[in-house]
């Protein structure tokens, strides 16, 4: 059975919400003084390095694994579009992140994790524009399951989403507030 390719729309729309994620996730971080870079909400929250470190590593994953991604015999799921871009760009929903993603120190400011996922996001859009068809090929995504191709690239669209919220409601805190000096 061959699966549907996605259409030229669906390419353009993709390559634009990566685009507008990173520019999203790239604005909140470079406003983060580096001071401010290890406060957390609480005790049991990730700091904005943290936070940082692993979206960047989610990015590098992600990429990862569609470059290796089988041929799948299967038809798109198109049903699930929607709800996996939507359930990964907002925060109703906690999600424990995978072993694999958990902030370890890989780097030491936010400047790095920055730097890092503008570099991992170039080489993303790179490979979403010159894709043939991103339908035709899927993986286990460990939270979500089997996804194609084209949903991986939705899911990384909407991850740096997802985190700029969080580092957003660490900036609304007063310990922020307290170490930024606002």
């Amino acid at each position: 059975m061959t699966t549907s390719a996605q259409s030229a729309t669906e390419k353009n729309q993709l390559l634009a919400a990566l685009e507008r994620s990173q520019k999203r996730w790239l604005d909140v971080l470079v406003s983060v003084p580096e001071s401010a870079c290890g406060v957390k909400l609480n005790e049991g929250c990730w700091s904005i390095l943290q936070i940082a470190e692993h979206v960047g590593l989610v990015e590098q994953r992600m990429l990862r694994a569609i470059e290796r991604a089988p041929e799948k015999a299967s038809e798109p799921n198109y049903a699930a579009d929607q709800k996996i871009a939507t359930a990964v760009a907002t925060r109703t929903a906690k999600l424990k992140a995978p072993e694999m993603v958990l902030p370890q120190g890989r780097w030491f400011s936010t400047t790095e994790c920055a730097d890092q996922f503008a570099k991992d996001r170039t080489k993303t859009l790179e490979y979403v524009r010159s894709a043939a068809n991103l339908r035709a090929r899927s993986f286990m995504h460990p939270i979500l399951g089997e996804i194609d191709c084209y949903q991986a690239v939705l899911v990384m669209a909407g991850h740096p989403e997802r985190h700029a919220l969080q580092v957003e409601e660490i900036k609304a805190s007063a310990a922020y507030a307290t170490v930024a000096g606002q």
